[in-house]
């Protein structure tokens, strides 16, 4: 029953969605971006273990049969060669990685959520255009059947009729898969089922994509090399052994016998040769990380420039608006056939250039959409999020 009630909660609240509900509802459900606030969580469970002096003390005691007899130790591990200093370090560093990390993952994930949205709402309009098509067939078929049972038609027409009524029933089939399949898409980064959305593909985009804050990903690289390097240095630092500092204590036949104690370990077989070569092949591959996420960002950002230049050129030869006049075209087209004065094959030719040119202005409003968050996105400007 609880299940049932929660079920019709998200449905509820899921009845009319903007592109900022889809943001919002993304930010608090999207796995990939909870993955990272999960290795934000980690980032600093391990800093907070590297704050003091890294290793715990070691207790020890033991005692006769007869309790004539008890000693007992406490020593403290403490690294000379300043292995903890760079632990701290190397995991102060991974923290700041991590949380620049799920910041930029906060506009990844926004990014996503409005170009689902996008494409969400363009697999609706499609299926709204592939229903009045089919609609507009059946009345063309039903006047040529008219025509044919009054005697002044011809059977190719009714043929040709009953042939484009197929097709586009197999259209509106298609486009109801694609946009159930776009609505599960969005259902499953925003964590509830989208209800209600706008009409406009390009209601989603963000209206500025100005210069925001320094990209994230590139400060989570450069701090996860600072990392690696520190990481390096704890390595090389841990080829020492480290000093065991404590106090004993011993008791025999009623006398007490006490002092401080020195442990230290001998390296003669041991130099932390693997963590040293663990440690440098990593800082290698943070380095090329990092050089790879700064490059990847100045061509995301000239790509993302130049696509949306040319989808935005692209719409505005488009102007004035194309579903305004698609209407009032299917209107006359199906006049002229009604009237006599366009056979079924001119009408059918005309209402495919109607249907196809209303569907690339539906389509063309995406594309803009997607490259203006596209843009958003490599300038992680802040328009992205609600």
């Amino acid at each position: 029953m609880l299940h049932i009630l929660t079920l019709l909660t998200s449905l509820a609240s899921a009845a009319s969605m903007t592109p900022d509900d889809a943001v919002r509802a993304a930010l608090a459900n999207d796995p990939a971006l909870a993955a990272r606030r999960a290795d934000v969580d980690a980032a600093a469970g391990l800093r907070s273990s590297t704050r003091f002096l890294g290793r715990n003390p070691e207790v020890g005691i033991s005692f006769s049969n007869d309790r004539s007899r008890l000693s007992g130790s406490v020593t403290q591990p403490l690294s000379i060669t300043g292995e903890g200093l760079f632990a701290a370090r190397s995991a102060g560093s991974g923290l700041q990685a991590a949380r620049a990390a799920a910041d930029r993952g906060r506009f990844e994930t926004a990014a996503m959520a409005r170009q689902a949205y996008t494409r969400a709402v363009l697999g609706r309009e499609l299926v709204r255009l592939a229903e009045e098509d089919r609609a507009l067939l059946a009345r063309l078929r039903g006047v040529a059947e008219a025509r044919v049972a009054a005697g002044e038609g011809v059977e190719l027409d009714l043929r040709l009729a009953r042939l484009e009524q197929a097709r586009a029933l197999s259209a509106w089939l298609g486009a109801q898969a694609q946009a159930s399949e776009s609505d599960i898409d969005l259902a499953a980064l925003i964590g509830v089922p989208p209800g209600d959305l706008l009409n406009d593909p390009l209601a989603a985009a963000p209206v500025e994509w100005g210069i925001g804050a320094p990209r994230s990903d590139l400060i989570a690289t450069k701090a996860a090399t600072r990392s690696a390097r520190s990481a390096l240095s704890r390595e090389r630092a841990a080829m020492l052994p480290t000093l065991g500092l404590g106090m004993s204590f011993e008791r025999d036949a009623g006398q007490d016998i006490y002092g401080p104690t020195v442990a230290l370990e001998v390296p003669l077989w041991n130099w932390n040769q693997s963590g040293i070569g663990a440690a440098r092949g990593n800082l290698r591959l943070a380095e090329a990380q990092e050089r790879s996420a700064a490059a990847r960002a100045v061509t995301e950002e000239l790509r993302a420039a130049e696509r949306l230049r040319i989808a935005e050129e692209s719409l505005n030869t488009l102007v004035p608006d194309i579903a305004a006049e698609a209407a009032p075209a299917l209107r006359a087209i199906e006049g002229l056939f009604a009237s006599g004065e366009a056979n079924l094959s001119e009408t059918l030719l005309m209402r495919s250039r109607v249907v196809e040119g209303e569907r690339a202005w539906l389509e063309a409003r995406a594309a803009v959409a997607v490259a203006r968050i596209e843009v958003a996105l490599s300038r992680q400007s802040a328009s992205l999020l609600p």
